[in-house]
């Protein structure tokens, strides 16, 4: 596993059970997702027979996400994906991480 994959992993994992905030920038699209984080798990793409799956960051727990109302509402699955290909950590702190991959821009931050 990459130094940064595992500097990423190891903030996230000290955040366990609490609601971290993740916006993520893709191309033109925001998303802001309110997730409270029970454990973080990591695949290598290696390990895996569909070869359409990266390596990521599976952050499992429970979160909702705002619709364009402006309401939260539940992701449909427990757990969401951090694809770590190409990651590079912009900065770190006790309360916040920003970071850029191959796929998008992210700031996760404790709420």
């Amino acid at each position: 596993m990459d130094q940064s994959v595992q500097r990423l992993m190891d903030w996230l994992t000290a955040q366990a059970n609490e609601t971290i905030v993740i916006d993520k920038q893709e191309m033109n699209d925001l998303d802001t997702v309110h997730f409270t984080l029970d454990t973080v798990d990591y695949r290598n793409a290696d390990d895996v027979i569909d070869e359409y799956l990266d390596s990521a960051l599976i952050l499992r727990g429970s979160g909702s996400t705002l619709n364009r109302d402006g309401e939260l509402v539940p992701l449909p699955q427990q757990n969401y994906e951090i694809a770590v290909s190409g990651l590079h950590l912009d900065a770190v702190d006790d309360s916040k991480v920003e970071l850029r991959t191959e796929r998008a821009k992210y700031s996760i931050s404790t709420s």
